[in-house]
């Protein structure tokens, strides 16, 4: 039985905002999008942002990390392409087979492992792809180990190769501008190891190579498809100002209001003493939800469309807003947003992330499972009625 919806703390997703990034960034690329969802599709919520992506053709794929996220997909009812991207495949050979995943195989014991599974299952051959490392120095086959791969790879009856891939190191730094950066130089790695694979007789018919930073800024690295995921959820702080739409919105309401005389301490450590006599809203959201505990003295709130700073030290249930510039025109139950949009008022994913002194990727994988997510489009998917896509008045449990 599901707990009741009490707590007024909520992560808003703007579906509608989704898809018309996949369209934007789909036609900057002029190339297939992949929409990268792991990590609960970066904290907001991976089973429903996939669903309804897959609706109507916003992207031709999917990207996640392990072989858990791509079945949990599945599970969901998700059809599009599912490519595994991370190093984990070892005992998930299996449920990459049977689930119809598509491996990315960065290392040589993967491929011994996938053939044994595609016979196991009595399958055709599976289509995989190849990671090459180009220079991140993470995950890929080494020129070395590519040799070894295409060997072994050419009596691979059980497998096809159909795509190559790799990751950039510092597309979201490099400046386009300068063509002795480290993006053209993995590029160039990319081509030659391309042209080897191409001349063992492999059939490429998908390279990639784009995440957000390098779809946004460096055409050339825009080939069969992009690989989008901190510009899907319109967060990428290279994006022109009008491009994107940040997808997400963390909401609460004042909880209780509290008249403090001036030095009164307050929370943890007496870190921040008032001013002055002072108005103050307590808000049950704190550290355990995704706002960090850093932030305190240094985050601002938007309260009745005006900011206001965030006091005291963040702890694990609670912060606390100084709202006495706005008198008693904030009541217990106003809505206040840490991130997002209030009136003319918003907060980015980015500048919470400054206060904080995280990345944007830190800042949305942060907010905490026990925060409710809910949904919010204009448009249903097919076959569901239209009011049920207005914001829930009992948030829609999370993924």
């Amino acid at each position: 039985m599901r707990a009741p919806a009490i707590r007024p703390t909520r992560v808003e997703v703007d579906i509608d905002a989704l898809r018309a990034n996949a369209a934007r960034l789909r036609a900057l690329a002029g190339t297939e999008l992949y929409a990268v969802v792991k990590a609960d599709a970066y904290g907001h919520g991976a089973r429903v942002v996939a669903r309804y992506l897959a609706d109507e053709g916003a992207v031709s794929g999917l990207c996640v990390s392990l072989v858990e996220e791509g079945c949990e997909l599945r599970e969901a009812g998700i059809e599009l392409p599912i490519l595994v991207m991370g190093p984990a495949l070892a005992g998930g050979y299996d449920e990459i087979v049977g689930r119809d995943l598509t491996a990315v195989i960065s290392d040589l014991g993967d491929i011994d492992g996938l053939r044994a599974a595609v016979r196991r299952h009595g399958r055709g051959p599976v289509s995989v792809h190849l990671k090459v490392d180009t220079g991140m120095g993470r995950l890929g086959l080494q020129a070395d180990d590519l040799a070894v791969a295409i060997e072994r790879l050419s009596t691979a009856s059980e497998l096809t190769v159909v795509g190559l891939m790799t990751h950039f190191a510092c597309a979201d730094s490099d400046d386009p501008a300068d063509p002795d950066c480290m993006t053209y130089a993995q590029l160039a790695r990319f081509e030659r190891a391309l042209s080897r694979v191409r001349s063992a007789g492999m059939d490429i018919t998908c390279e990639h190579a784009a995440n957000s930073a390098g779809t946004l800024l460096f055409p050339a690295a825009r080939r069969d498809l992009v690989r989008c995921g901190l510009a899907l959820y319109g967060n990428s702080p290279r994006a022109p100002a009008d491009l994107l739409e940040q997808s997400v919105r963390l909401v609460t309401e004042v909880a209780q209001i509290r008249e403090v005389p001036a030095g009164a301490a307050v929370s943890y450590g007496a870190l921040w003493r008032a001013p002055r006599r002072s108005r103050l809203a307590v808000l049950p959201i704190g550290y355990a939800d995704g706002v960090p505990r850093r932030v305190g003295g240094r985050a601002e709130v938007l309260v009745a469309g005006r900011r206001c700073p965030v006091v005291g030290a963040v702890s694990m249930d609670i912060s606390v807003a100084d709202v006495t510039d706005l008198g008693d025109a904030v009541q217990v139950g106003a809505e206040v947003v840490l991130l997002g949009r209030q009136g003319d008022e918003h907060i980015a994913v980015a500048e919470l992330a400054a206060w904080a002194e995280l990345s944007e990727y830190e800042v949305t994988c942060g907010l905490s499972k026990r925060v409710p997510r809910v949904y919010r489009t204009t448009r249903p998917r097919r076959g569901e009625p239209r009011s049920r896509h207005s914001w829930p008045t009992q948030p829609e449990a999370h993924g």
